[in-house]
């Protein structure tokens, strides 16, 4: 992994790297989240399939589904928006059990967990990484797949586990 992009490309947050898509303020703002009972969590590791459950759902129920994880992406303005929305939220998320906002715990939401066969997930994330700019530069297979083992890889919603360790030790 390249050193020097890697600075301008990450932040921590709570000892956890993420990029700098989810700002520290919407990351920081996640403890006082309002959930609904009715809200519905999908999660997963990234590139295991989220976009395509996320499609499956939206015809399902006839409701839509916002792609991008409001919760972990963007600003406090993405929270806002999510607030707006209607009930029976549908909200996909990459963040560890951990991370989630507490009242999602607390008013016992419902949770869609995605897997996906990891060596597959592996190979997806590895191109994702070679082609987003906004992650540090992985030069080959064998360094990411270090990373990817050794539950090192950053995702947008900071650190990924190895799906092989899962997500919410």
């Amino acid at each position: 992994m390249s050193n020097s992009g890697e600075a301008e490309l990450l932040h921590t947050f709570k000892g956890i790297p993420f990029t700098t898509r989810s700002s520290p303020e919407l990351l920081e703002s996640l403890d006082t989240f309002d959930a609904r009972e009715d809200d519905v969590l999908l999660v997963s590791y990234p590139k295991s399939g989220t976009h395509w459950l996320a499609g499956v759902i939206t015809k399902l129920y006839n409701t839509q589904v916002t792609i991008t994880s409001p919760i972990e992406f963007g600003d406090i303005s993405r929270l806002e928006e999510l607030d707006k929305l209607s009930s029976k939220r549908i909200i996909p998320t990459h963040l560890d059990y951990n991370m989630l906002p507490p009242n999602f715990k607390s008013k016992k939401c419902k949770m869609i967990y995605i897997s996906r066969n990891p060596k597959d997930t592996a190979v997806s994330m590895f191109h994702y990484y070679r082609d987003n700019p906004n992650l540090p530069t992985v030069d080959t297979w064998p360094a990411f797949f270090d990373l990817f083992l050794k539950g090192n890889a950053t995702c947008a919603g900071g650190r990924c586990p190895c799906p092989w360790q899962g997500p919410w030790k």
